[in-house]
């Protein structure tokens, strides 16, 4: 505007009674905060909170809500907020939730995921950024803004910074190339998607903002549920993620009548914690159920000299050969106390780094999975147990029934959970990653296209099941404990142990 029509419109208003000037006033504010919605954004509580946990030393962000808990609007308003830089923000309303964000000077490059394409045209593009509904548009509409492409959806800024929207089912190779100073995916992609999505945050050191409600169970939607382990990794203490709660029951701007009726459509269910309080909720597909840290994991005690100890095997002739060492007490309960874990290995190597994990203790029984112990190489004709025992352990081959054993490990890790059982227990010493990894992600297979799409398959999914198969391997043997009357029963040992801080418990 022109400094003389400025001039004019300046002193039309000062003729204005007071309450016509303020009036006026407010209108000019009213049409600036529409045209200009970020610069007013004002957070409700538990937003603002979560804006103040996003601090520099953290590489990824997430943010898990319920339905229309304010994710998304808080996901568009940080997406924005990067590629305009803090200065757009100086001496604005919203300043007070800019300034401590570690956003990068312009330009900057933004890229934001959904998961697919309707609901990112839809929700992302035209609702939260370029349109509005229940409020504003996020993309401001100024010269800070030089284009905008709707048929490329992308957003070029005055400073440099490129804002572009993609979808994760378009598949990773769409994500290669670029260098990314934040990338927000919204809602769950495939772990693919994600991992591409992470290398381009790598050179320049780049971040990454996940928003979602977690519905997504460990048997459905993405094959491998990373954002549940990542939320794990936070909870145990890795100090570069940060997850924050968003609780649609919370929200201001939800009536209170809508609230209730949302309570009670929800109530008993096993989503009611994701879909109102962004809690993690795995409503099928766990081959263990049960299982939980805090009361299958105890801390490692010695080992009695008369316990029953077998190694059970899990071969395999490229990828990894697993191996399990179980320790049976006088009860018969048994008790996991070491594993091995290593790939692309001969069967010599693997059997040496097998002994040299004993360390000189005994070994009763050595176990080999049966099916593989009885196939003959290609090349020598000598089946994988003379192989084995060729190497210098000594394997037998179990009989693990139809199921090769899967019931019985069930029954095992059932009992732990029942007071004063009948059925012998199990229990795993602390400092076995990789076999708790895999009872956390050991699922039931199911049909993936189809009529019967999404049905049990009703046998275990041919994933994270190395040490598991070693385990079922010896549990269908059924050890019994050798009783010594004279030394220390099981109760004596445990009670010299403490029970583990509960770090992470999944039932």
């Amino acid at each position: 505007m022109e400094a003389s029509k400025i001039d004019e419109a300046l002193s039309i208003l000062t003729r204005l009674p007071q309450d016509e000037q303020l009036a006026a006033l407010g209108k000019i504010e009213d049409n600036r905060r529409k045209r200009n919605y970020i610069r007013y954004f004002e957070p409700w509580s538990e937003q603002a909170s979560a804006l103040r946990k996003f601090t520099p030393d953290k590489k990824l962000f997430g943010l898990l809500g319920g339905n229309r808990s304010g994710k998304t609007i808080l996901g568009s308003f940080i997406a924005i907020a990067w590629a305009l830089g803090k200065k757009y923000f100086r001496d604005e309303p919203s300043w007070e939730w800019i300034k401590d964000l570690p956003i990068p000077e312009p330009p900057n490059n933004v890229w934001v995921v959904g998961l697919d394409f309707p609901t990112l045209r839809d929700v992302i593009w035209y609702e939260k950024l370029r349109h509005g509904k229940v409020h504003p548009p996020f993309l401001p509409n100024d010269a800070s803004v030089r284009k905008v492409s709707d048929a490329d959806y992308q957003v070029f800024f005055e400073n440099g910074s490129l804002l572009t929207c993609k979808s994760a089912d378009s598949g990773r190779e769409k994500f290669q190339g670029a260098s990314v100073d934040l990338i927000w995916i919204d809602e769950e992609c495939d772990e693919s998607v994600y991992d591409e999505c992470f290398q381009r945050t790598l050179d320049c050191s780049g971040r990454i903002l996940l928003t979602l409600t977690p519905l997504t169970d460990i048997n459905s939607g993405v094959r491998t549920p990373w954002v549940y382990d990542l939320y794990e990794d936070w909870k145990l203490g890795q100090k570069d993620l940060e997850f924050c709660q968003l609780s649609t029951i919370n929200s201001p701007f939800i009536p209170e009548l809508e609230k209730e009726r949302l309570i009670a459509k929800w109530k008993g269910s096993p989503e009611e914690s994701a879909r109102l309080y962004g809690g993690f909720v795995r409503r099928s597909g766990l081959v263990y159920e049960t299982w939980s840290h805090a009361v299958h994991v105890v801390r490692p005690f010695p080992i009695p000299n008369h316990w029953q100890r077998i190694v059970s095997i899990d071969p395999a002739a490229t990828g990894v050969t697993a191996a399990i060492w179980l320790a049976v007490d006088d009860k018969s309960n048994l008790w996991g106390y070491r594993e091995y874990y290593e790939r692309e290995k001969i069967v010599s190597d693997h059997a040496k780094g097998i002994k040299i994990k004993c360390g000189g203790d005994p070994v009763d029984i050595w176990l080999l999975d049966p099916t593989w112990g009885e196939q003959r190489n290609a090349e020598t004709h000598k089946t994988g147990a003379q192989l084995w025992r060729e190497a210098g352990i000594p394997v037998r081959l179990p009989d693990v029934g139809e199921d090769f054993g899967l019931h019985v490990t069930r029954e095992y890790i059932n009992a732990s959970t029942e007071p004063n059982p009948r059925h012998p227990t199990f229990h795993l010493f602390e400092g076995c990653p990789n076999f708790e990894h895999e009872i956390t992600h050991y699922t039931w297979d199911t049909f993936q296209a189809g009529a019967m799409k999404g049905q049990s398959k009703e046998k275990p999914r041919k994933t994270h099941d190395h040490l598991m198969n070693a385990f079922q391997y010896a549990c269908s043997i059924r050890p019994t404990g050798k009783r010594n009357r004279n030394l220390r029963r099981t109760e004596d040992f445990m009670e010299d142990t403490k029970p583990l801080t509960n770090l992470s418990s999944y039932t």
